[in-house]
């Protein structure tokens, strides 16, 4: 090291308290596969210089006999050691190859919807996930997101806020930088205008879009007009009123709330006026499906990095705790990671610093931290295997779920068992009262004979569980796969019984998928 270097080293780690960034070393700029940078990337060509680098790993990967295998391509196991201070230190990982049939890593929201809550377990049981962790930062009192939220290629949130987001593409890939994507309002055929946020609180001096997730009601602001825009029968949005105070939002369309200066740009929009709204991700963000915003950046090329106060992190948050991250490692490998903390005598949890370490200890040559504090869980096939600090766990935003599963859509819309669809000669099997209640028809259990029935206006449907026969309207139907019992749940022929009350059932072939259309 030149003395000059060794000279700014000094000076920052005092400003700093020995968490030491320098943003002038380049690195090496190749990528291994699935660990993708897209533009913007914070900490892209950086290098920590630690004024206390790590005496020795703070954690290894186990032998192959500890390690579980949940499903084809995810797998499963703890980690323990002691950190820097000399504090004991447990954890978990899940090892998840993104190329595996079947395999979906997505973003999962709180009672599904923005603004509400809900525990790891709760919300991993009803998606019939394989694997969970909790998800990106959020306001604990209005549950709504931290920065930016992505789920199923919609934008459900964004404000101005920059830290490291951890963005998921339809095959699995994960990308990590700064998310800043440009939402236009085009006026008819005029110039477009720029949305500050999306449902976030209203922007001071600036234009807000709220959609349906968002709620009933547009935020309310003192200063603000609001557009309330609706879908037509040609199928274009237009301006069907103006208001203020937090106008209802139409679930076939969306409310532009202008507030302060902002407000005179919304003449443009008269009664009547076609609206357009458009969302560009931005450089390097193509095919992006989920994303949450977290932070900081741990790990880039292999290199841990210290710039936790360069995100916006302060005071506490530095501190040991109990923490969440993901990376991904040189095979292309996804790595969900949990590390237990402010459990004296089981786990003390990690400084920032130290989780950057231990994710390259793991392999990562990627990585960002997620939440982290009471926020940071695990759960596993139907477990919760992380200790909460809080003595029990905490009710989450969001999570970021590993499914093994074939989706099933109705009339477009994503349906999640919690029991997943299994394959049984060929036929799908589902969990018969979600199926039935998904379309509409009214359940009934027989104990004495173990039948079910379902009735959906004129047609009637019974099956009995391991019987190759059922009885749609009063006429016995042979069955290419029975109903049967699995994990306390009645699992159907979703085609059969999807039919037999007037759906029409596909079997999609690339990417496997079951579509029903009523």
């Amino acid at each position: 090291m030149s003395g000059s270097l060794r000279v700014i080293k000094k000076l920052v780690s005092l400003l700093v308290g020995g968490a030491v960034l320098w943003c002038g070393l380049a690195l090496p700029a190749a990528r291994p596969a699935g660990a993708e940078s897209a533009a913007g990337t914070p900490g892209s060509g950086q290098v920590s210089i630690s004024g206390l680098p790590a005496p020795q790993p703070l954690v290894s990967r186990p032998p192959a006999d500890q390690i579980r295998t949940l499903a084809p391509g995810v797998c499963y196991y703890s980690i323990s050691g002691r950190t820097w201070q000399d504090e004991p230190l447990k954890g978990h990982v899940l090892e998840v190859d993104p190329g595996q049939a079947l395999l979906e890593v997505r973003v999962a929201v709180g009672g599904d919807a923005l603004g509400r809550k809900e525990t790891l377990s709760r919300l991993a049981a009803r998606h019939g996930a394989v694997a969970a962790v909790n998800g990106g930062y959020f306001d604990p009192s209005s549950g709504h997101p931290i920065g930016s939220l992505v789920q199923d290629g919609r934008l459900l949130a964004t404000s101005g806020i920059l830290r490291t987001s951890v963005g998921i593409t339809g095959d699995n890939r994960v990308r990590f930088g700064y998310f800043a994507p440009r939402v236009t309002v085009r006026p008819g055929d005029g110039e477009p205008l720029v949305a500050a946020g999306v449902n976030t609180s209203p922007v001071a001096g600036g234009i807000t879009l709220y959609t349906p997730a968002w709620g009933p009601r547009a935020a309310a602001a003192g200063d603000g007009l609001d557009v309330v825009v609706r879908k037509g029968e040609d199928g274009r949005f237009r301006v069907v009123e103006t208001g203020s105070g937090g106008s209802p939002i139409p679930r076939d369309g969306y409310v532009l709330t202008f507030r302060g200066e902002a407000a005179a740009q919304a003449a443009v929009l008269a009664v009547g006026t076609p609206v357009d709204v458009q969302f560009d991700w931005g450089a390097g963000w193509e095919g992006l499906k989920h994303l949450v915003t977290a932070g900081p950046l741990l790990v880039d090329e292999g290199q841990p990095l210290l710039q936790a106060i360069m995100e916006g992190f302060r005071g506490s948050v530095l501190e040991p705790a109990p923490r969440t991250a993901i990376g991904v490692d040189g095979q292309g490998r996804l790595l969900l990671v949990e590390v237990d903390g402010r459990l004296k005598e089981w786990s003390a949890g990690v400084t920032l610093e130290e989780l950057a370490y231990l994710m390259a200890d793991l392999g990562a040559v990627r990585a960002a931290a997620l939440d982290g504090g009471g926020s940071s869980a695990m759960w596993v096939k139907g477990r919760l295997v992380s200790r909460p600090s809080g003595g029990r766990e905490r009710e989450l935003a969001n999570a970021i779920l590993v499914l093994h599963q074939v989706p099933v859509y109705l009339n477009g819309e994503r349906l999640f068992f919690d029991v997943p669809p299994l394959m049984d000669n060929g036929r799908t099997l589902v969990p018969m009262r979600r199926i039935f209640e998904a379309l509409g028809a009214e359940v009934s259990w027989n104990e004495e004979t173990r039948t079910v029935t379902a009735t959906r206006g004129e047609r009637t449907v019974s099956l009995a569980l391991g019987q190759k026969e059922a009885v749609v309207n009063g006429k016995t139907l042979p069955l290419d796969a029975p109903a049967r019992a699995v994990e306390g749940r009645t699992m159907v022929p979703l085609r059969f019984v999807g039919e037999a009350l007037g759906a029409a059932v596909t079997w999609q072939g690339n990417p496997p998928a079951v579509i029903i259309e009523q």
